[in-house]
């Protein structure tokens, strides 16, 4: 009786003839189709390829990247326009319009005129332009920095009679160096503080200092070693044989001539 019972719970658990297990290997509804991947990777390819040919704006082809990913329904309208909200975003935007306010009202340019002063050596020049540049790029974003100050170095290399090249270098480190430097330096600090409290909410924000503990020493180190390595590696300098020290190219000393007709 015992084995009788035992092959009618084995004769049970088996399937009938006309049943079948669960096919894992087929799509279901929750699983994204095997044409999102591909599409998401068109778009992602075509994006990019239009970045390298400055098609547009990076602001017009990513958002239209974004578009194409929304409209074909491959990523859900609420995580698409997630980041739009993200308190990083809005905090990087009013700080744009502060750097706009800088420029425009020329501030910048009339104090960096008065702290460049005039250095008799390319490492007193560089000093003299990383160190403020650091300390503005910990508060401001570093595009309208850089861009602010590159019409005042070319009229300052060519008054100090050193070459362009050894500065633009760095200025553009120093912006970057000093911009690591605050929580508010760089758009990415703030949009990765604003996902770590999405994620960890539980866990202690950030302030605005507290990642200078591990900026400030990078940032010195970088300085640092510039002003080593750039009489070595950058145009104009010992390694380059000197170059043009003013930076007075062919078409700042074009002669432009014009013949008078008689009469005229």
């Amino acid at each position: 009786e015992a084995e009788a019972a035992a092959a009618a719970a084995m004769a049970a658990e088996a399937p009938c003839g006309n049943a079948s297990w669960p096919d894992t290997d087929s799509p279901t509804e929750d699983s994204p189709a095997l044409w999102e991947g591909y599409y998401c990777v068109g778009v992602m390819v075509c994006m990019f390829g239009a970045l390298l040919k400055n098609v547009a704006g990076p602001d017009i082809l990513m958002l239209g990247a974004l578009a194409m990913m929304l409209a074909a329904d491959t990523v859900d309208l609420t995580e698409g326009l997630k980041g739009f909200s993200n308190k990083g975003l809005l905090t990087v935007a009013c700080l744009f319009v502060v750097a706009a306010g800088i420029s425009n009202t020329g501030a910048l340019d009339y104090y960096m005129s008065r702290l460049l002063g005039t250095p008799r050596t390319v490492a007193s020049a560089q000093i003299r332009l990383m160190v403020p540049i650091a300390i503005i790029s910990a508060f401001l974003n570093n595009t309208p920095v850089v861009a602010i100050m590159i019409p005042i170095l070319q009229k300052w290399s060519r008054k100090c009679n050193i070459a362009p090249a050894q500065l633009f270098i760095p200025l553009s480190f120093a912006s970057i160096l000093g911009g690591t430097c605050t929580l508010i330096g760089t758009s990415t600090n703030l949009v990765v503080e604003g996902m770590m409290r999405e994620r960890y909410p539980e866990a202690q924000p950030m302030g605005l200092f507290t990642l200078s503990m591990y900026g400030v020493p990078v940032a010195l180190s970088g300085m640092a070693y510039i002003l080593i390595a750039s009489p070595f590696l950058l145009p104009g300098g010992k390694g380059s044989g000197g170059g043009d020290p003013g930076g007075d190219s062919i078409e700042d000393s074009l002669a432009v001539g014009a013949v008078v007709a008689p009469g005229s």
